[in-house]
């Protein structure tokens, strides 16, 4: 209340007092009876009183109310200008949102009302929800983070407040949600840790602008190829890479991205130099969509992949050839093709072969291994018994395992089993399996060879009766290199390369390579082939006919 509405209400007081006094004059010097005097005197006094509250404090106190109510217009009118406000019922469904969530998530408002907040949050973040509802239920409000999906399917970060709105009892009723966009800050956290990590790369890296393909960002790499630096670098177009760097090709492999692939690889020479490229498309938080282009300088890779070439050709042509000669020779000297030997020679002829039979095998096991790296490996698959490969197999190590005192048994063989499958890389399977087993049974022993059908396919079981191999080294033993450590093989060594060489011929066949074994009770390895019809049989199978 003001100083001239407070001296108005103290006149009007000041008045009614008078009055009052006025009317006691009366009552003292008058014949007037005194009930009917004071009842006019009351009846002066609440007029007067009336006329001071009417005219002074009613006003005041009004005024004040009005300028609460305008100062809370003004709050709310800053705040649906400022953040998006959302209101939910107690099941989470939308009573109300403000122009500014509609305008910031794109969606209309019949498309929000009645909904469950729920088909705004990703799946993932509704565990998450679940655990902000509980804290309201208990009328605990809540201020964190959350991400919102958009009408158009991108992200909304939000900084949000939901704040429990209870009746007189205590129970929810709802939640009022208040939120700010913080997306871009989010962005250009993720941009940030995202050029931190590729900067120092060796390989050259660009983003590009799907849409336009405008470069937006080099690593040092890539601004060293234009001997720029950072403060040097604006954003520019496809040529900032090289003039050399062929524009149509690269378009083509961007559209292929757009079509699903989410990265492609493809070669390309720039600037004379031969480069590996990689196109994947990046969201950083599901925003902004952004293309990643490495080039890999492929110059010293190629130079080492024409050196082992080199290698390899020296080791098939200038060993392997000689040393199979070498062998040979020995084999016919051992059989007396050339008479009879004294027996110390034949004794010093005999670790000469065994040696140089263990290097053939060597060079063999590295020829094949770079055969397989480099999709080389020649298969001529053909329809037929598996019986065949196994006599070939049991019959071609026969004299490896009687040197181990090891006798090979067949049992179970089905004549009619038949797979298709390479003859050749087969028997190299049987054979790696069956001298293993011969190695590692004890003198006096024997490998038990047998067939077994499991539903539609066939497998064959090599078995020995020797140490075993612990369970630890199982699940290692086909990797490259990897052999059981064990006594039992009576120094007789390999290059640790057959198992995994036999794993790969098996799984290039559509068959599988496994093994059991237990400490103490031997071990059984087996090839498994998918089973198959031979031609001739499919052919005399009875043709249906439409009766």
């Amino acid at each position: 209340m003001n100083s001239k509405k407070f001296n108005a209400a103290a006149a009007l007081v000041c008045l009614s007092f008078l009055v009052l006094a006025l009317f006691g004059a009366i009552v003292i010097a008058s014949s007037l009876p005194l009930l009917i005097l004071s009842t006019l005197a009351l009846i002066g006094a609440v007029f007067a009183l009336g006329l001071t509250w009417r005219s002074v404090f009613r006003p005041a106190l009004f005024a004040g109310n009005n300028d609460t109510r305008a100062r809370l217009v003004q709050e709310v009118t800053a705040l649906n200008r400022h953040a998006m406000v959302t209101l939910t019922d107690d099941k989470a469904r939308i009573v109300h949102v403000n122009d500014k969530f509609r305008d910031a998530t794109g969606y209309a408002l019949d498309d929000l009302s009645g909904i469950s907040m729920d088909r705004l949050y990703f799946e993932d973040d509704l565990s998450k929800m679940e655990d902000i509802r509980a804290g309201l239920d208990r009328g605990e409000p809540w201020s964190g983070e959350t991400r919102l999906q958009c009408k158009q399917g991108n992200v909304l970060w939000t900084q949000a407040t939901i704040v429990p709105r209870m009746d007189a009892k205590g129970n929810l009723v709802g939640s009022i949600s208040v939120r700010t966009d913080i997306t871009d800050n989010k962005m250009a956290a993720a941009q940030k840790e995202l050029y931190t990590a590729l900067h120092k790369l060796w390989d050259e890296v660009y983003m590009f602008d799907p849409a336009t393909l405008r470069c937006t960002y080099m690593n040092e790499a890539a601004l060293a190829r234009k001997g720029w630096s950072v403060e040097d670098y604006t954003p520019e177009n496809l040529a900032t890479v090289s003039e050399d760097f062929e524009t149509e090709t690269f378009r083509t492999h961007v559209d292929t991205l757009v079509t699903g692939k989410d990265h492609v690889s493809y070669t390309a020479v720039i600037d004379s130099r031969p480069y590996d490229i990689r196109l994947q498309r990046v969201s950083p938080y599901a925003a902004r969509e952004q293309l990643v282009v490495v080039l890999r300088d492929m110059s010293e890779r190629v130079q080492a992949e024409r050196a082992q070439a080199e290698l390899m050709s020296t080791i098939s042509h200038e060993l392997r050839t000689p040393m199979t000669s070498i062998k040979g020779a020995m084999g016919l000297l051992l059989s007396n093709a050339a008479g009879e030997l004294p027996e110390k020679a034949r004794g010093m002829l005999s670790i000469a072969y065994r040696n140089a039979d263990r290097l053939v095998m060597i060079i063999n096991d590295i020829l094949d291994i770079e055969k397989i790296a480099a999709g080389q490996m020649e298969f001529k698959l053909k329809v037929e018994p598996l019986a065949s490969v196994i006599e070939e197999a049991v019959a071609a190590n026969e004299q490896f395992a009687n040197r181990f005192d090891v006798k090979v048994v067949k049992e179970e063989i089905d004549p009619d089993a038949c797979a298709d499958y390479d003859f050749g890389r087969t028997l190299q399977v049987l054979t790696n399996l069956l001298s293993n087993a011969a190695k590692f049974s004890p003198p006096g022993g024997r490998v038990r060879v047998y067939m077994e059908r499991i539903g539609d396919r066939i497998r064959i079981n090599v078995q020995d009766y020797g140490q075993g191999i612990a369970k630890e080294a199982q699940a290692r033993i086909f990797e490259r290199f990897a052999q059981a450590s064990t006594t039992a093989n009576r120094g007789v060594e390999s290059t640790g390369l057959g198992l995994n060489i036999a794993k790969v011929i098996m799984e290039e066949q559509k068959g599988s390579i496994g093994l059991f074994s237990e400490l103490g009770k031997g071990a059984t390895f087996y090839a498994e082939f998918p089973a198959a019809v031979p031609a001739e049989v499919e052919q005399l199978k009875p043709v249906d006919r439409a009766v």
